[in-house]
């Protein structure tokens, strides 16, 4: 039997702004804790992730015969007592923990003493083959504290590090992979504003407490320092070695760009608590009715996790995580519970991933893509789904990362089906559509305001002046899209010149 590219009315109007809310309510409950990993409420979150994907009557597809994957993880700590100074000479400059800098460790030795090691700044501390440039230029960084930019380098050609938008080399995770490759002691990411789509306070209330990464058995090539340190700090310690922050960013942006030693040393001492645990990927299955395609998957994913009981804020230290992410697990559980109720499956089986750990670097995904339960050469797709619209419908939309692979094409049209415009991936904080119709102006602006205040802090919480009419316009186009995915013979394929097109050749010839 033929499937028609457009899936039925069935599916269409299946989720109801009420089946969204009602997830949202349990997850982001005050009883979960905030759904820190490997917590109570990570537990409970876990345990209704599984129950729900049962009530749907989803296939377990983690490990030996169960919906759960786990996640080996380390626990640190830092004692807000770590002292570190930046020197120059006779000159010191103490930098106090949380004020001026926060950090962790990828070594997970609870102390990590910091003696007399340099500084090079490193520009964006980027090395992107595909796009000809080059920050490191073969210098030899070894044992040094690399201070480097965030997010990438930014223009108006879509083509060169995705313009305005943030590609992979941008996210801070990236700048400590390859400061770790490139055998750094350790590795400084300035934060500004303008380059994090954040303030610092997002940053030190979401470092200022138990950090996690992935347990590392091999222990090669692990930074012993991953820090932030504030812009004006990183001014004050510039100043020490004669530089201008300005004047170095400025150098960045040129592809000529060389590693610029600072002539200042870090010294100091971290002391850490450390601790191994677990956390759980939570993932579920609905096959395919092709007997061919259904070897090949659709992952629909998101991220269940925050940041658990923090720094308190007028009073409330529980980081709820409401918009942030328990809206864009409820939406891909309805969309689980969409699909499911189907009579006629698509052709490709989808995959229903709830994964742990994104606040803290992308965890479970990093370990589910290190560690898939399918081979990695049959994932046609990624659908993944964080912080729902709440605002409104909109008149345009965009997909962070659509323009970089064929599911740009796909995404463009359904949105001429639908009347809206594609939009270019414009920030990485921003997603789904920016023109809203319907909808007050006033009520747009506050929101928008709201947002921004709520994000990682622990008014982020389920209200009942949430307007569900953009989210469900969002599932509506996440469906139509899953459902050519799913029933295209061809597998999607990245874009000329992205950076993931080499890693997803290589695993298609396994």
């Amino acid at each position: 039997m033929l499937l028609q590219l457009t899936p039925s009315a069935e599916a269409l109007n299946f989720i109801t702004a009420e089946k969204l809310r009602s997830h949202i309510a349990v997850l982001a409950h005050d009883s979960l804790e905030g759904r820190a990993p490997a917590s109570v409420g990570d537990k409970k979150a876990t345990d209704y992730i599984v129950s729900q994907f049962k009530k749907f009557g989803l296939q377990p597809a983690g490990e030996k015969g169960t919906y759960i994957q786990k996640v080996p993880m380390v626990g640190v700590t830092v004692e807000p007592s770590s002292s570190i100074a930046m020197k120059k000479g006779g000159k010191s400059l103490p930098l106090t923990y949380s004020t001026d800098y926060v950090a962790t460790t990828g070594t997970y030795q609870p102390v990590i003493p910091v003696k007399d090691v340099e500084l090079v700044f490193v520009g964006y501390g980027i090395v992107a083959p595909e796009q000809q440039w080059d920050d490191y230029k073969d210098a030899d960084v070894s044992g040094k504290v690399l201070v480097m930019m965030n997010n990438d380098p930014a223009t108006d050609d879509p083509n060169f590090f995705a313009g305005k938008g943030r590609t992979y080399y941008g996210r801070w995770t990236y700048k400590y992979e390859i400061a770790a490759q490139k055998g750094a002691f350790g590795a400084i990411v300035i934060h500004t504003t303008p380059s994090a789509g954040y303030r610092y306070e997002v940053i030190r209330n979401s470092w200022s407490r138990e950090m996690f990464d992935l347990e590392d058995a091999s222990q090669t090539k692990n930074l012993a320092v991953k820090a932030w340190t504030t812009e004006s700090a990183t001014r004050e310690y510039l100043k020490l070695g004669g530089f201008s922050l300005d004047s170095l960013m400025a150098l960045a942006e040129q592809r000529s760009f060389k590693p610029v030693p600072l002539g200042i040393t870090m010294n100091g001492e971290l002391r850490l608590t450390v601790k191994r645990l677990a956390t759980n990927n939570i993932i579920g299955k609905i096959q395919g009715s092709d007997p061919v395609l259904k070897d090949q998957y659709v992952i629909f994913s998101a991220h269940y996790d925050h940041f658990g009981i923090g720094l308190p804020v007028d009073g409330d230290s529980i980081y709820n995580g409401a918009a942030d992410n328990a809206s864009g697990t409820s939406l891909m559980l309805n969309l689980a519970e969409t699909f499911s109720s189907l009579k006629q499956k698509p052709k490709r089986s989808l995959l229903f991933a709830a994964v742990a750990a994104e606040e803290q670097g992308l965890l479970g995904s990093k370990y589910y893509a290190e560690n898939p339960t399918v081979p990695a050469s049959k994932i046609a797709a990624n659908i993944n789904t964080d912080v729902i619209n709440i605002i409104g419908r909109t008149t345009d939309i965009f997909w962070q990362g659509s323009d970089r692979s064929s599911l740009g094409n796909d995404l463009g049209i359904v949105a001429k089906e639908l009347g809206l415009t594609v939009m270019p991936d414009m920030a990485p904080s921003m997603g789904g559509g920016r023109n809203y119709v319907g909808v007050d102006t006033a009520f747009v602006r506050m929101m928008r305001e709201r947002g921004s205040k709520n994000y990682h802090q622990p008014s982020d919480e389920l209200r009942d002046d949430w307007n569900y009419d953009g989210a469900l316009q969002q599932a509506e186009i996440v469906i139509r899209v899953a459902w050519r995915v799913a029933n295209i013979v061809e597998m999607p394929y990245w874009n000329s010149g992205s950076e993931f097109e080499a890693a997803r050749k290589k695993s298609m010839s396994k």
